[in-house]
């Protein structure tokens, strides 16, 4: 199993600082959508197919706009809390970030028919949003991340280009041929490391829906989604003699630290479409289907990136010497179908409802890419895996009362092969709603999620192991017309 999608990490040393930036952990994240949209929904743990009966149904389950009867205005903001709880060679840190959205802003509209339904909606969603954040430090005995930068290289006659390691005076070089090297650095294990990552951005759809109601209780629809969004990545990366092994006395150069920066900024567009399908066996059951196409998203992307080494006899060298590097990336991520079947029971004045959802991550691909990204599809086979999501929620209306409580539970396995249950994405939510002049409806949606991960800075030899915890917040106001 793999774990490199918050770091960026093995292939950027191996690539040296004008390295590439992508792996198959980015077609995950671009193929990923999040929380989604609507307080009632968050409130149920997303166990809203075969509810979906207000205009968050664009997005869950595109057929239940057809039960709207009046016009309806949507306006959601959404926060998201991200902590990072890191253990690094026995030292624990802890860091955070946070992102407050608008969630969503749309209308649904019921055009008047004779027999039936039918409904059109449009609006903006924001669906999947990326921040998260990781800091560790510790002694590491074992590696020094300056050996995946010595590795080898070439350039001209004259000298060899682009290598870190050398740029920085951390290896020695030696010819293996006219424009082939081979470099060698003493500095190989017993070096504390540290760092700090931080991700942003997330995924929007501009999303434009209809669905009718062709036969009595029996309601399709469909979505059409423009997807824009934007994805930040920025690392601080350390590494420090602090134990004074690399020193003069030992080596025939004085090491004392080195500090790598790097950033990734990508703009990502594309297009998706999801299908629905809702039925109404009885006044008080509903089952419903929905299926989301493969979303096909074009991301440009630039990686930045500069090292500057520092000796305890004063001596500093930064590279590139004019600021950071630029490396330019355009590419295609395909995503794979979502299927997903809901039901929900109503007792008396408590209604239940249930959602399993199907994801082959297998069928990810990069494409419209250069030659090495186009490789990386067989990786994606081997090491995803489907995955099975369950959600199941319960919302309980207040008797005499115009205040609605919910609660819910969702459990989204780790898309990784081999991973332990641990790592599975575990979500506990609750929410409220409350009603006015019966017109206006304030809810509001929460849910608290836990799961442990680890990542690479390089290799298995330099591993953080990870317990995050998140709060998500959606509130939404509902004004029928």
């Amino acid at each position: 199993m793999k774990k490199i999608n918050l770091f960026l990490t093995a292939l950027f040393f191996i690539f040296q600082i004008y390295g590439i930036a992508q792996f198959p952990e980015d077609a995950l994240r671009y193929s990923s959508t999040g929380f989604g949209i609507g307080a009632r929904a968050l409130g149920l743990g997303s166990a809203y197919a075969g509810i979906a009966n207000d205009y968050s149904a664009i997005y869950w389950n595109p057929a239940g706009l057809a039960q709207i009867k009046m016009s309806e205005f949507s306006l959601g903001l959404s926060t998201l809390s991200y902590k990072n709880n890191s253990t690094f060679y026995g030292n624990d840190r802890s860091f955070s970030n946070s992102s407050t959205k608008l969630n969503n802003l749309g209308v649904a509209y019921p055009f008047p028919t004779t027999r039936g339904s039918l409904v059109f909606a449009a609006g903006y969603n924001r669906v999947n949003d990326y921040s998260t954040a990781l800091a560790f430090k510790g002694f590491n005995p074992l590696s020094s991340i300056i050996q995946h930068y010595a590795l080898h290289g070439s350039g001209t006659k004259k000298r060899p280009a682009g290598n870190l390691a050398w740029e920085l005076y951390l290896a020695n070089v030696d010819s293996l041929g006219p424009n082939s090297y081979i470099f060698d650095s003493r500095i190989q294990d017993s070096v504390t490391q540290s760092g700090k990552v931080l991700e942003g951005g997330g995924l929007n759809n501009w999303s434009f829906g209809g669905a009718v109601e062709p036969a009595k209780n029996l309601f399709i629809g469909i979505s059409l989604n423009i997807i824009s969004g934007s994805y930040t990545w920025q690392r601080n990366y350390v590494e420090e003699d602090l134990a004074n092994i690399y020193n003069a006395t030992r080596f025939p150069f004085d090491f004392k630290s080195i500090y790598i920066d790097q950033t990734v900024n990508a703009d990502v567009n594309g297009f998706s479409a999801k299908f629905g399908f809702l039925y109404r066996l009885s006044e008080f059951t509903r089952i419903g289907l929905a299926l989301k196409t493969p979303s096909w998203v074009t991301i440009k992307e630039t990686f930045t990136s500069e090292g500057q080494s520092y000796f305890d006899n004063g001596d500093n060298y930064k590279y590139p010497p004019e600021g950071p590097s630029k490396a330019k990336t355009e590419y295609d991520v395909v995503s794979p179908f979502v299927f997903t079947a809901g039901a929900s029971h109503l007792i008396a004045d408590l209604l239940l409802s249930g959602d399993v959802e199907y994801t082959d991550w297998t069928q990810m691909e990069f494409r419209n890419a250069p030659s090495y990204l186009i490789n990386l599809n067989t990786d994606i086979k081997e090491i995803f895996q489907p995955t099975v999501n369950l959600k199941v929620g319960a919302e309980y209306e207040l008797t005499h009362s115009s205040t609605t409580l919910r609660g819910g539970f969702a459990y989204l396995p780790s898309p990784y092969k081999g991973d332990p249950t641990s790592y599975a994405q575990k979500y506990i939510t609750a929410g409220v709603r409350f009603v006015f002049q019966d017109a206006i409806a304030f809810d509001l949606g929460y849910a608290y999620g836990f799961w442990d991960t680890f990542h690479s800075n390089y290799d298995k030899t330099s591993r953080t192991y990870e317990k995050v915890k998140t709060h998500n917040i959606i509130a939404t106001l509902t004004y029928r017309f």
